[in-house]
């Protein structure tokens, strides 16, 4: 499970007002209310099961029933925590083994205000990025099939957009697409609709809303919605259907996943049957979430599916051997040869000795995770509809299927080697080892996915990982860890720049030659090394007191003119005046940037909606620092001229010199993270 930029983007602006907090009044969160007994206590299980539910198809027929009774308990429990614990309104789960179906449950309600309750063969949840799945598997289809060459430029391909040639030499192909190693930029903000009425064509969107090239194909590997959703577009040119109807007759019918689709309305008796994402808050208790629908439904918005109708999805990759289904499983990129790498949609997976391919899915309102154990013949769905307190669901359905898979799948004995990539390996563990290089790695990592030309790029303020020194054999990291229970990791070396965490289930971390960290918890991600200059402690630093060095100008340069005036001072020339106002205007437009960005943050959960959606609010931010921005021209040239002209006195100088360089410093790490409109970005 990765944390989402949005969720990021949150913490970011709340760690910003906690650096500026005397410079704007605090925004307390909405209080929550109790949760409805029927959240915490609904549970419904699907009246038509697909098969009996058992644990694992090969069990003696004793075994398989107590097996299974274990199983239902064990997620009957671990659900009714996280739904009542974490603010939840409902869940689905469904356990797939041997061919079938052992296990398919639905857990609270799907909505809340008519007490719906889930269940797995009928309610419709949206995906989110696991959509990316079949958009991967329609890609490969068409690979396998010969129609497209995976390693030529996608421009050959496409027919309502062209990408530009940023990097001659080095094409953006379809194996860059589907392993987020094309090299475009990321920005969500306004990308989601509220409702599927509003969405634009995708090719439109592709074009208009296309992000720069900002690095070569296959150099960095950094999460990119936009190539999942050029992805979609390819299957739709080079097939000759939109992308919907391609996925609907293609991987959804031949399934019978009857009660799932990507299209933007869903048919009706599928409407009928969609789960409401929530998230706490609001009089009754909760807030439903809006912007589970965009352009882009390749890589997320707008796909719906049950629980059960997954289950069949996973016991086809399981069980059907099909080559696109191979292709899929392969992993195409890998950061660091010693590490779990990308497939197509799919990424590796290493817990305990055991290996598989996960993805995960995160939209307003809905969180899902889905794990495929092939050796071991396992498949497991979770998925949530609601964000959860401090968006904690993502976090509790990745902690679900570990609980699953280590009741279906107990480890090996023996810790096996943390570089194989064979899940049947019995190498042994080459144990700690000094690394003379240990000093090296230390300093700050910010994830490639960081946008770096968007409003997304706000996200560097807080999303990098700090690497430390543990002793003489070890490292210790913060910001990496995807629990949010446990915020810092410390790990042990195992030589070359190869990292095993201590205490965990065998995570494993490498830093390679060119600079970059790779972590195996996160294969579609690389972290990149920060210079000094762009250490998010600085910038935090510079923004917080400019901020706070600006704020008091608001009252105390008006404080000085009215005391001038009351004293029957002469007045100072009209351009001095007028320099002394733009320095108040400018304390308190930094003020009222402050208390904009206070109200963005005030409910994390509610951010995650907002972004995708775009909101006046998130304008109002923008729009400030552009004015903060135009009042800092002025009040710097006004500095200039009060020493040239001999305005006020040395300390009046001396001291709007210091306004006039915080204004700078504020301005200069707005420009540097897009928090001022265009044409200055």
């Amino acid at each position: 499970m990765r944390t989402t930029p949005i969720r990021v983007l949150a913490t970011t602006a709340a760690t910003i007002m906690t650096t500026i907090g005397s410079a704007a009044p605090v925004f307390p969160a909405t209080a929550h209310a109790a949760v409805p007994a029927s959240a915490r206590t609904a549970l419904h299980s699907s009246p038509h099961p697909a098969a009996p539910a058992r644990i694992e198809a090969r069990a003696p027929g004793g075994a398989r029933g107590a097996r299974s009774g274990a199983l239902a308990s064990l997620v009957d429990r671990a659900v009714a925590d996280h739904l009542a614990n974490d603010r939840i309104p409902g869940a689905a789960v469904t356990v797939v083994s041997g061919g079938r179906t052992v296990l398919s449950k639905g857990y609270g309600v799907a909505d809340v205000t008519n007490g719906t309750p889930v269940d797995p063969g009928r309610t419709a949840f949206f995906l989110g990025s696991l959509a990316k799945l079949f958009t991967a598997q329609a890609a490969s289809r068409l690979v396998v099939e010969g129609k497209v060459d995976p390693e030529a430029d996608v421009n050959d391909y496409l027919r309502a957009v062209t990408v530009p040639d940023t990097y001659p030499g080095r094409p953006v192909t379809l194996d860059r697409l589907l392993t987020h190693t094309a090299g475009f930029d990321s920005d969500l903000v306004g990308r989601n609709r509220a409702r599927a009425e509003d969405v634009e064509p995708l090719a439109e969107s592709l074009v208009t809303r296309r992000p720069p090239r900002i690095r070569a194909p296959g150099t960095v590997a950094a999460y990119d919605n936009y190539a999942y959703a050029l992805a979609g577009q390819l299957v739709a040119d080079v097939s000759g259907q939109a992308f919907p109807a391609y996925v609907d007759e293609h991987i959804l019918k031949p399934l019978g996943m009857t009660g799932s689709t990507f299209a933007q309305p869903q048919p009706g008796p599928i409407a009928a049957r969609l789960a409401r994402g929530y998230r706490p808050g609001g009089p009754s208790g909760w807030t439903e979430d809006k912007g589970q629908y965009g352009a882009w439904s390749p890589t997320g918005p707008g796909a719906v599916a049950t629980a059960a109708d997954m289950g069949r999805w996973m016991t086809d990759q399981l069980a059907d051997d099909t080559p696109a289904n191979r292709l899929m499983r392969q992993a195409h990129h890998r950061q660091d040869p010693r590490l779990p790498g990308v497939g197509y949609g799919f990424e590796e997976w290493r817990r305990g000795g055991r290996t598989g391919w996960f993805k995960d899915g995160d939209i307003p309102g809905f969180h899902s995770h889905l794990l495929l154990v092939p050796g071991r013949d396992v498949g497991v769905f979770v998925v949530f509809n609601g964000d959860g307190t401090d968006g904690r669901a993502a976090w509790d359905a990745k902690d679900l299927i570990n609980r699953i898979v280590d009741a279906l799948v107990p480890e090996r004995p023996a810790a096996g080697n943390p570089t194989a990539a064979d899940e049947d390996s019995t190498a042994p563990d080459p144990g700690p080892s000094a690394d003379p290089a240990l000093d090296s790695y230390t300093g700050t990592y910010r994830p490639a996915r960081v946008s770096r030309t968007g409003l997304m790029s706000v996200e560097g303020l807080v999303a990098g990982v700090t690497v430390e020194k543990d002793g003489e054999r070890g490292l210790r990291t913060s910001g990496l860890s995807p629990d949010p229970d446990r915020p810092g990791q410390r790990w042990i070396a195992l030589g070359n720049g190869l990292f095993r965490e201590r205490g965990g289930q065998q995570a494993t971390l490498a830093f390679t030659e060119d600079g970059v960290l790779v972590s195996s918890a996160t294969p579609s991600t690389a972290y990149e090394r920060l210079a000094w200059r762009q250490s998010p402690a600085l910038h935090l630093g510079l923004l917080g007191l400019g901020m706070g060095a600006l704020a008091p100008g608001a009252l105390v340069l008006p404080a000085v003119a009215l005391l001038r005036r009351s004293r029957g001072r002469t007045p100072h020339p009209p351009a001095a005046r007028a320099t002394r106002a733009a320095g108040a205007a400018a304390g308190l437009t930094s003020v009222a940037f402050a208390a904009a960005l206070a109200a963005v943050v005030a409910d994390g959960n509610a951010m995650m909606e907002m972004v995708p959606l775009g909101s006046p609010l998130l304008s109002a931010v923008t729009a400030l620092g552009t004015a903060l921005l135009c009042l800092t021209l002025a009040v710097v040239a006004g500095a200039v001229a009060a020493w040239l002209r001999g305005w006020w006195t040395v300390t009046g100088r001396l001291l709007f010199a210091v306004t006039a360089t915080a204004a700078v410093a504020t301005t200069g790490m707005l420009l540097h993270y897009h928090l001022v409109w265009l044409p200055f970005t």
